[in-house]
């Protein structure tokens, strides 16, 4: 795609966002905004290393997995931090792959590297995935009765989409009976690099002790990340059924991967609106209560802004980050 092409993909977001503030009174929203309940709003902000040690954890069980050598907890919430910086920043989050040239520095191979982020972002749309298909429950009435069979095929399709393959990326057999596939199928010039990449994520496979360690550090993640906007909502007085709360959240998530806006500006207006007037909430304080999400988010990229500022790519990274225990 060409630049110009992404950049016009980028401004939807934005796009979207703007019609709705042109469409409503700014007068409204700023006054919902005056009201913010401030404990709830400063809770959910000092929940942030929270959801930061759960993601480090999980991508550090994966590190160790594929024969990598991971910093240590406390460096991988670094690098982390650096990388929600650089998605937020990014169409489709794509700018959380830094973190891979980050471990190159440390000395680790860049393709082991860049897997282990590919498979951290799988189980986050796991989980979402799995709340979105809870959610139908709460939204399918939303939808005009010729498109719900529609919609339940596609959130249950992704679900299980995403469901078969991490074990089967994840697993071994499989793994290696897909590699022998694209040898068939990939010119002669991708054959070295394939089984070379092959030989570098071997020691990767599907075991009950990893799968449950990964699981238990994505719901701890989720968890975190669906009680800091659960503090958003109760900042603006905002309640709804906690079906309803879930899905839309997770709905969000999924959007945000899209590459159509940076740091999810008007995918975000574009969900709440609409579910938040199917309860009796004004389009004001859905546009207030997605500005608050935006804070977070702003958090978010601020504080890995002055991380990768303090540790800059291209200068190494400290022998101390490092994790010293052997790989088994």
């Amino acid at each position: 795609m060409t630049s110009p092409a992404r950049w016009v993909l980028r401004l939807i977001g934005p796009a979207i966002l703007a019609y709705f503030l042109l469409t409503n009174d700014l007068h409204r929203i700023v006054d919902n905004l005056r009201e913010l309940r401030w404990a709830p709003f400063l809770v959910s902000l000092a929940l942030y290393p929270v959801l930061v040690a759960a993601k480090a954890w999980r991508w550090n069980l994966l590190m160790r997995d594929l024969s990598l050598l991971p910093p240590r907890l406390g460096f991988s919430m670094v690098l982390y931090m650096i990388g929600m910086f650089a998605g937020s920043a990014t169409p489709g989050q794509s700018g959380d792959f830094i973190k891979a040239w980050y471990l190159r520095e440390q000395g680790q191979p860049l393709a082991p590297a860049l897997f282990s982020i590919v498979l951290d972002r799988l189980f986050d749309f796991l989980m979402m995935a799995l709340l979105s298909v809870l959610g139908l429950i709460a939204f399918l009435h939303l939808f005009p009765a010729p498109l719900r069979t529609t919609v339940e095929l596609l959130t249950v399709g992704f679900a299980a989409a995403i469901a078969l393959a991490i074990p089967a990326i994840m697993a071994r057999r499989p793994r290696e009976w897909l590699l022998r596939r694209w040898l068939r199928l990939a010119p002669r010039r991708f054959e070295r690099p394939l089984e070379r990449w092959h030989d570098q994520v071997a020691s990767l496979d599907l075991r009950p002790g990893l799968m449950s360690g990964l699981l238990l550090a994505s719901m701890a993640a989720t968890t975190a990340t669906m009680v800091r906007l659960w503090l958003l909502f109760q900042a603006l007085n905002v309640t709804i059924p906690f079906l309803a709360f879930v899905a839309s959240m997770a709905l969000i998530s999924n959007l945000q991967s899209l590459p159509i806006s940076l740091a999810g500006v008007g995918v975000r207006d574009v969900v709440l609106v609409p579910i938040l007037g199917s309860f009796g909430y004004g389009a004001d304080q859905a546009l207030a209560l997605s500005a608050l999400v935006l804070l977070i988010t702003l958090e978010n990229v601020a504080l890995g802004f002055l991380a990768s500022l303090r540790h800059p790519l291209g200068r190494g990274t400290p022998a101390a980050a490092a994790d010293t225990r052997s790989v088994p």
